[in-house]
């Protein structure tokens, strides 16, 4: 879409229907609350001197998540000659970053449902997005700032969790027979948050704050998910000041990921001042480097083996 173009601009939280969040609600009132064990796995894997022996332990008392672990670092990628269910090598061979996904993996796909794909919404394609754009937001890291690039890694790993809520109401609706109301009056270019507000009267990034609540996640994340494409709209004086630069961050490496991976409808590029925020100048193309490429075709390669 040309900036030059752009008209329509997404709704807040505060400019929802009341009508539309008691049934947006409802829907999240299904989902059960964030395991003590999953949050700590999370914070855990966000600290590289996190003790070891206490991370196998967590992880060691859901089966679910060990399940999974022991598939990954059993599946070709990592090319084992011999499958083990040693979960302490597992651990060390897939790394804090790959344990954390397949964790919120593991967990999403329980709380919020997993399928094929309906419409617009594939979510083995959601998984490898949200997995990519947490990679990517590695180019913002220092290389001595471990605790920014786990919250940055969880932040991207997270930041479209609304639209696996969109998916699951989306295939309920199917089930009931209810079709679309006023999704026809757009046309085939229209963005996904176009069609997200005129399917449900609201899109997946209020939806994915309301889910950060329900989980009494921190500000950080509440802002993060719900402002993540607001630097695409909006200019610096609506966005929340104080998680200006994760909500950049965000943003900015969601559009390099749909860039080089996804043939969908481009968001606008946001204002010159939301890349000088993360040390970088526009376009896109100045940020993208051969090494950040190679990490991202080895992170698509790697989720491939999830699906």
């Amino acid at each position: 879409m040309d900036d030059s173009e752009h008209t329509w601009t997404p709704i807040r939280y505060d400019e929802v229907s009341p009508e539309t969040k008691v049934v947006i609600n409802s829907v999240i009132d299904r989902v059960p609350d964030l395991p003590l064990s999953v949050n700590r796995i999370i914070e855990m894997t966000s600290d590289e001197d996190t003790n070891f022996k206490e991370l196998v332990e967590v992880i060691s008392s859901d089966p679910a998540i060990v399940s999974n672990i022991l598939k990954v670092v059993n599946s070709s990628y990592y090319g084992l000659k011999k499958k083990t269910d040693n979960l302490h090598l597992a651990i060390v061979l897939l790394g804090f970053k790959e344990i954390k996904t397949v964790v919120m993996r593991s967990f999403v796909t329980r709380a919020v449902g997993a399928g094929k794909q309906y419409k617009d919404y594939d979510t083995r394609e959601l998984w490898q997005h949200s997995y990519l754009v947490s990679v990517c937001t590695d180019k913002f890291c220092g290389e001595d700032d471990q605790q920014k690039r786990g919250v940055l890694l969880t932040l991207g790993l997270l930041h479209d969790i609304g639209k696996f809520a969109l998916y699951n109401i989306a295939i309920q609706m199917k089930k009931r027979g209810i079709k679309p109301m006023g999704i026809g009056d757009l046309s085939e270019s229209a963005l996904i948050l176009e069609k997200e507000e005129k399917l449900f009267g609201v899109n997946h990034t209020i939806v994915g704050g309301m889910l950060a609540r329900k989980w009494n996640l921190s500000e950080r994340f509440i802002s993060v998910l719900e402002c993540h494409h607001h630097p695409s709209f909006f200019d610096r004086s609506e966005i929340p000041s104080e998680f200006e630069k994760e909500i950049s961050e965000i943003c900015i490496s969601d559009l390099i990921v749909n860039k080089l991976f996804y043939q969908n409808n481009s968001l606008p590029l946001p204002q010159d001042h939301f890349f000088e925020t993360v040390g970088f100048h526009p376009p896109l193309e100045s940020i993208i480097d051969q090494k950040l490429e190679e990490k991202l075709n080895k992170a698509k390669d790697f989720m491939s083996e999830l699906s």
